[in-house]
């Protein structure tokens, strides 16, 4: 669709007034938007930084052209002495501007105007904008010979007294026009002339909404108030005060519809005003008093004459001879072209002082043929056609929506042209010429109605190119098309990233994943970009650089699309497979439930009892501690809601106290069921330890090669001979055996041998009371051991290993793993509990059983849900169901040495379970090495995997 932007021609500026360009060795340049030098020449290849640098310098027949460098105003208050002649004026123009568009802007610095012309002659200052002036803006003091055309201000900071002036003229000042200028609402005066001053002419003005006084002649000989629009004025729109002379013709005041408002100093102000030193040296005529419609009640006078208060057009003409050919009655309210059949339409005065052959906005003055004239005028020209005010209405000229260059996007370079004979007018004239400037720095092509008008863009980019139609009396309409896009040869390539949201202090959101999408090649010609998460969910991107973060609903695998379709229609897209995943946050250890299981029976432990009812949590590090036991028999622990799986967590029998540690899912209703797979009943004790969420930030997971913290045996650790019941030793952990000093849980094997009694093993962090983990427990004579996860170890860096027995024991550790904040370690995904291996039934690969002082390899990635790669631990629970002698199972990673841990100890006819985060070797296997005598049957529960591949 077509959409229009400007109405108007960008020639004849004027009559009499325009001056020859300068030749470009005439030419000084400013612009601050790059690089410049004020102590410089001017030269277009290093202009000037600052207007006052050009007004310091300029000669005679010199234009100083200020560019609007993007937008940015320049700071600073512009003083110039520096005179012309009359064959060789000084200029200053905003560079390239056209109506319509946007000038430079020179925004005073201070409470001084933004601009003075001090003691100047023979100067033209044209399309500029003046910004926010605390006084005046535009100040004429001593000169002549100055023209002020097309200038725009901006709203003034406002003020209590309201005093800044728009553009001020001193009583030393002469030969002073303005013209073609639009002041918005806020000033206190548009153009003011103080006592003193002579000749001067204000054509073509748009004053709207001043608050103390329009145009304002204030002892001016030789004035022209010429076709100006003063809207809403909040005193009077036009006055000669003093003993003034001169004209006030064409001009258009319409009281608005809020002049009667509090914040309007003088709201029932006449729109008028000629004072009695002045009425015998002025004429008024063809003005407009648009002060309300018919024969209403007029909300203010509309003329002050000779100090006489008029209520209309009649009663001022009937007292003094003015105003014969004045118009009222009717209500104007905006600054807007006169509608059709208007009263303003052709009925000014062509021969009035100043008028000029364009409007405000540089449209020419045409003649309507709808609106018999009624003005007046010498020669039949243009002028003698002339609307009231300073906004003539143009022939409505209409351009069909597919008068648009065809095509209008295709790969540069290409051709497209646009049809030339279509266009009509409501005035039923004829189509003079067409121009069409392509926006790409080509000069415009124009020419008269009929073969359609081609052009090639040679350069990639997107270009806004317009159309202006002029009709044959000079109307023109200027339509400005959607954008045009010259592609490149390719579309512009895409790319995507991703890593885990982290904490400063290097904590993990092991499901919020930090996307980052960076700033494509050719930018400018990307039309929009998507990016879908793999979840259902997506988002469209703004344009630049983009940084998105995206919580994932749940652990598992993603795959993350960045669709990018460029202003061709090509589409490129990048990916990246998102691994979420869960990170560790430490419980401190404390009893959570104990219950007795009835034979058979299942024990559901609720998400809030096990404290795993907070955000994503999708399983909890539990340990189990069974007594009591009626019967031999296991407990299997896993999400309630879904099928018991064929796995154990604790294989337990009469007369015995056992426990072991186990990671349990609680997706998808968050509870766990704890089943009792004996004849009898037995009576369960459960703590959490931790949980694994993936939606808040919690630590990974660092698994090592088994280190030794302590043997009692020989001495390794500090403590040599067994400790005796009752007792305690205390370990360095954080900040030794490669363990940080911010870990903030470390995983431990520990065992208990050559037991003098039945007992147990409390392991703790130093400092804590009631928080220990009861790690394991033995009968006499027995080996046992565990790995326990031991919270916060970041109190005093030490654990406690306390010997809970009446009698002595050696105790052993090595520490296996660490949790703590760093982005760089591991993080969980918890599996469905399966069994992998299965000696008795050959499930896993070994059809019999682990040979005394024999070595199985199992293969734990790439099955089962855990990924085929980047799996640095898994975790498994490890049984021996019946064994026919003693000894102890080690779990490491294959392709290193085999450490001296015990991954689960058993003795001859007793079950034995133990859990184990196992290390994975580089081919994605753990080795099993059985070192007790006798061959025994094994089982290995697969529970989750511990991953560092989160995005790849």
């Amino acid at each position: 669709m077509a959409v229009l932007v400007v109405a108007g021609v960008v020639s004849g500026w004027g009559t009499g007034q325009a001056v020859a360009e300068p030749s470009p060795a005439g030419t000084l340049y400013v612009n601050h938007d790059g690089v410049c030098s004020d102590s410089g020449t001017g030269a277009a290849s290093l202009p000037f930084c600052t207007v006052q640098a050009a007004a310091d310098v300029v000669l005679p027949g010199q234009t100083v052209r200020v560019a609007s460098s993007g937008g940015l105003p320049y700071v600073e208050s512009v003083t110039l002495t520096r005179s012309g002649t009359k064959d060789a004026p000084i200029t200053f123009t905003g560079a390239g501007y056209a109506f319509g568009g946007s000038p430079a802007v020179v925004t005073p610095k201070g409470s001084g105007p933004a601009l003075t012309l001090q003691a100047v002659h023979d100067v033209r200052v044209q399309s500029l904008g003046f910004g926010y002036a605390g006084a005046d803006a535009v100040a004429v003091t001593g000169s002549t010979g100055v023209t002020l055309d097309r200038l725009s201000f901006r709203r003034p900071v406002p003020s209590a007294d309201r005093t800044g002036t728009a553009v001020s003229v001193d009583g030393a000042s002469s030969d002073v026009t303005v013209s073609r200028t639009w002041v918005p609402d806020g000033y206190a005066y548009g153009v003011r002339a103080q006592p003193g001053a002579a000749q001067v002419t204000v054509t073509t003005n748009v004053v709207t909404n001043p608050r103390r006084g329009g145009i304002v002649m204030t002892g001016t000989p030789g004035a022209a108030v010429t076709s100006n629009t003063v809207i809403a004025p909040c005193a009077t729109g036009i006055s000669l005060e003093d003993a003034s002379s001169g004209t006030v013709e064409n001009n258009v005041v319409s009281s608005g519809p809020w002049q009667q408002t509090d914040g309007c100093l003088a709201p029932t102000a006449p729109l008028y005003s000629v004072s009695a030193a002045s009425a015998d040296q002025v004429v008024g005529d063809y003005n407009v008093a648009a002060n309300g419609p018919g024969s209403s009640a007029r909300p203010r006078p509309e003329y002050a004459w000779a100090d006489a208060s008029y209520p209309t057009a009649l009663s001022l003409h009937d007292a003094t001879g003015q105003g014969a050919h004045d118009i009222d009655g009717i209500n104007l309210s905006s600054t807007t072209a006169p509608s059709e059949h208007s009263a303003l339409i052709d009925s000014a005065d062509a021969e009035a002082p100043g008028e000029l052959a364009t409007d405000v906005d540089g449209a020419p003055v045409v003649d309507d043929p709808l609106v018999a004239d009624t003005g007046t005028g010498t020669g039949g020209g243009p002028t003698a056609h002339a609307d009231r005010g300073a906004i003539e209405r143009q022939d409505s000229i209409t351009l069909p929506n597919d008068d648009m260059p065809s095509p209008s996007r295709g790969v540069a370079p290409f051709v497209t042209s646009v049809k030339t004979d279509d266009a009509t007018t409501s005035w039923g004239k004829s189509i003079a010429t067409y121009s069409v400037d392509f926006g790409d720095g080509s000069a415009p092509v124009t020419q008269a109605p009929g073969a359609p008008i081609t052009h090639t863009y040679t350069t990639p980019g997107v270009y806004a190119p317009d159309i202006t139609v002029t009709d044959a009396d000079g109307s023109s309409r200027t339509v400005r098309f959607t954008a045009l896009d010259a592609g490149t040869a390719s579309a512009p390539a895409t790319s995507l990233s991703g890593a885990l949201a982290t904490t400063p202090d290097g904590q993990v959101d092991a499901g919020d994943v930090s996307f980052t999408v960076p700033q494509p090649a050719d930018a400018w010609e990307v039309a929009y970009r998507v990016l879908t998460f793999g979840d259902g969910d997506s988002e469209s991107l703004a344009d630049g650089p983009q940084k998105i973060e995206h919580q994932y609903p749940a652990a598992g695998s993603y795959t993350a699309t960045l669709t990018q379709t460029d202003l061709l229609g090509r589409i490129t897209t990048a990916k990246v497979t998102v691994h979420t995943a869960d990170a560790f946050l430490p419980v401190a250890a404390q009893h959570d439930a104990e219950k007795t299981i009835p034979a058979h029976g299942v024990l559901k432990l609720s998400a809030a009892t096990v404290h795993a009812d907070s955000d994503g949590v999708d399983a909890a590090r539990l340990q189990v501690v069974t007594s009591g036991a009626k019967a031999r028999g296991t407990l299997t622990l896993y999400p309630d809601g879904t099928a018991r799986p064929g796995t154990s967590t604790v294989g337990f029998e009469p007369g015995r106290t056992v426990a072991n540690e186990a990671t349990v899912r609680v997706t998808p209703t968050g509870a766990i069921d704890v089943y009792n797979g004996s004849s009898g009943p037995v009576t369960v004790n459960v703590a959490t330890l931790g949980l694994q969420s993936h939606a808040q930030f919690g630590r990974t997971y660092h698994p090592a090669t088994p280190i030794r913290l302590l043997d009692t045996r020989s001495g390794t650790g500090g403590h040599t001979g067994a400790v005796a019941g009752g007792h305690a030793v205390t370990l360095p952990v954080s900040g030794t055996h490669g363990v940080p000093a911010d870990a903030n849980a470390v995983v431990l094997n520990v065992v208990a041998t050559a037991t003098k009694g039945s007992g147990s093993l409390t392991v703790s962090p130093v400092g804590t009371i009631n928080s220990g983990v009861s790690g394991l427990y033995w009968a006499t004579g027995q080996t046992a051991s565990a790995q326990v996860v031991v919270p916060a170890v970041l109190t005093g860096g030490k654990v406690v290993l306390r010997n809970d027995s009446k009698s002595s024991a050696h105790l052993v550790a090595d520490v296996v793993g660490w949790y703590g904040p760093t982005a760089s370690g591991t993080t969980f995904q918890p599996v469905a509990p399966v069994r992998i291996l299965n000696t008795r039934t050959g499930s896993g690969g070994k059809a019999a059983k682990l040979g005394a002082h024999a070595t199985l390899k199992l293969k734990v990635t790439g099955a089962h849900g855990v990924p085929a790669n980047a799996v640095g631990a898994v975790d498994l629970n490890l049984t021996v169901p019946s064994p026919t002698g003693s000894g102890y199972l080690v779990a490491y990673a294959d392709g290193t040495s085999r450490p001296d841990v015990h991954s689960a100890d058993y003795t001859s006819g007793h079950p034995a379970a133990g859990t184990a985060l196992v290390k994975v070797g580089t081919d994605g296997e753990i080795d099993l090495y059985n070192a007790g005598s006798t061959a025994v049957d094994v089982d290995i529960d697969l529970l989750g995997d511990y991953t560092s591949n989160a995005v790849g």
